[in-house]
C-alpha cells in the first residue's frame, strides 16, 4: 500500500458514515434509495482517487469529498428522474399509464406536499421553511409577517429573499419550490 492508498483508506474510514447520513437527510429511506447513496458514496471517492494528487493539497478534503458527493448524488438522481420520465412518457398500448390523466397535481398541491415540506425544512431549518411556505407558497402579505416577527418589512423581504436562492442552488431536491421561486421573482 502507498501513502496515497493510505491517505484515501482514512479519508474512507473518517467520511464514510457523515457522507450516508448526508445521503439519507436528502433521500430518506428505503432499500433503492440506500443503494443509490452507497454507489454515490463510492462514486465520489473514485473522482478523490482520481484527483488524489491535487486533493491531498487541498485545505479541506472532507469538505471536498462532501461537496463532491453531493455532486454525484444529485447527477445521479437527475439520470432516475429521466429514466422515469421516459418510461411514464412511453407509447405501450398494453401497459396503464404511469400517471393518469385524471390525477393532474397542481405546482401549488405539489409544494403542499408534505415530503417536500420535511425536505425543506431540513435545508432550512423550520423557522425559514415557515417563512418562505407563508410568504411564497401560501401568499401571506410580507408586512404582517414583519410585524408578527419584529422585523422591518425591508430585512423580511431580503431574507425571504436569500432562502429562494438557498433553495434555487438546490433546484433538484425542489423542482416544484424552484419554479415557484422563479414565478415569484418575476
Amino acid at each position: 500500500m502507498t501513502l496515497a492508498d493510505d491517505w484515501l483508506s482514512e479519508m474512507y474510514e473518517r467520511n464514510y458514515a457523515l457522507l450516508y447520513r448526508v445521503g439519507r437527510i436528502f433521500l430518506g429511506a428505503g432499500s433503492a434509495k440506500e443503494t443509490l447513496i452507497e454507489d454515490q458514496i463510492q462514486e465520489a471517492f473514485v473522482r478523490a482517487w482520481q484527483k488524489r494528487a491535487a486533493l491531498q493539497k487541498h485545505p479541506n478534503p472532507d469538505g471536498w469529498l462532501v461537496d463532491c458527493f453531493r455532486k454525484c448524488l444529485a447527477n445521479a438522481c437527475r439520470r432516475q428522474n429521466r429514466e422515469w420520465k421516459r418510461a411514464a412518457f412511453s407509447v405501450d398500448s398494453q401497459a396503464a399509464p404511469v400517471i393518469p390523466d385524471d390525477k393532474y397535481v397542481t405546482p401549488e398541491a405539489y409544494a403542499r406536499s408534505r415530503e417536500q415540506i420535511a425536505l425543506l425544512k431540513k435545508l432550512l431549518g423550520d423557522r425559514d421553511a415557515e417563512l418562505f411556505l407563508r410568504c411564497c407558497v401560501y401568499g401571506e402579505k410580507a408586512a404582517p409577517i414583519a410585524a408578527e416577527q419584529g422585523v422591518s418589512e425591508q430585512a423580511l423581504r431580503m431574507r425571504i429573499s436569500r432562502l429562494k436562492k438557498k433553495i434555487l442552488a438546490n433546484r433538484e431536491l425542489f423542482g416544484c419550490f424552484a419554479a415557484l421561486c422563479l414565478l415569484s421573482l418575476r
